[in-house]
């Protein structure tokens, strides 16, 4: 699991105690709850997708992304938007779909779905919404990105890639998921000697132990949504990139292994 590229379409995309992915067709109403162990985040792909952040009604259109951080009481309205659903640990909805699957049905706590707490929960400035084209931007020769969640459970950005962009060195990480959904364009995968073209849509996991790298190799632009979980302090490591920092020993502190070629 974590290697095999993954087809565009609804559905789940990653079952992991890390991280859970599914495109979600959001047409159904869900009241408003908390989680108490992970976060909850969603990515509009198409259509106006209407979240509840504590009582707050914020629509989202594609582009837009927004998080409810652990003990923020949420909920979504029903629509027409398809969004890309990430949960972080994932272990929760893991379970879920197993009991599913087998034809059982948990109680909610066992999959950390609450009803608001009495005090009301977290203020709803915790909540992260994020606009298109919004969060802290890092640019390089060819390259940009943005931040759109930067959090212990979770780190997600949003980076376009430039018409023959090389990417980064082939690596590693030892403790956590690094994955790929495929906004725009094509995205070429180097996963652990093999290569993969995902197309818009396209979604791949890698996990722990398993040499990647990725690249724009057509000649039109591309745009990913890169997840990290759990985060690594991963937006300071790239943050601390742009200043010219480098070499094996900061990578490590950031759980980036270079895997040197035979």
């Amino acid at each position: 699991m974590g290697m095999d590229a993954v087809p565009p379409g609804p559905g789940d995309k990653l079952l992991h105690d890390d991280l859970f992915v599914s495109v979600l067709e959001a047409t159904m109403n869900v009241e408003p709850h908390v989680h108490r162990e992970h976060v909850d985040s969603f990515y509009v792909l198409e259509g106006t997708f209407t979240f509840d952040r504590s009582g707050e009604e914020v629509p989202l259109v594609p582009g837009d992304y927004g998080l409810a951080p652990a003990l923020l009481v949420h909920g979504f309205r029903p629509g027409d938007a398809h969004v890309l659903n990430i949960h972080a640990p994932g272990r929760f909805w893991s379970l879920t779909r197993t009991a599913r699957r087998e034809g059982r049905k948990l109680d909610p706590a066992e999959y950390d779905s609450h009803d608001p707490p009495a005090d009301g929960g977290l203020p709803r400035s915790a909540a992260i919404v994020r606009r298109a084209g919004e969060g802290e931007t890092f640019s390089g020769p060819n390259h940009t990105v943005r931040v759109k969640a930067a959090l212990p459970e979770l780190c997600v950005f949003e980076s376009d890639l430039g018409p023959g962009w090389a990417g980064p060195s082939v690596h590693l990480h030892r403790a956590h998921i690094d994955a790929f959904y495929v906004l725009d364009g094509l995205v070429a995968l180097e996963l652990d000697g093999a290569s993969h073209v995902l197309q818009r849509g396209g979604f791949v996991a890698v996990e722990p132990g398993v040499p990647h790298t990725f690249h724009n190799r057509g000649d039109r632009p591309a745009r990913i949504l890169n997840l990290h979980a759990p985060g690594m302090r991963f937006d300071e490591y790239i943050r601390r990139l742009q200043t010219g920092e480098g070499g094996r020993e900061f990578a490590e502190r950031y759980d980036v292994y270079e895997v040197e070629s035979d």
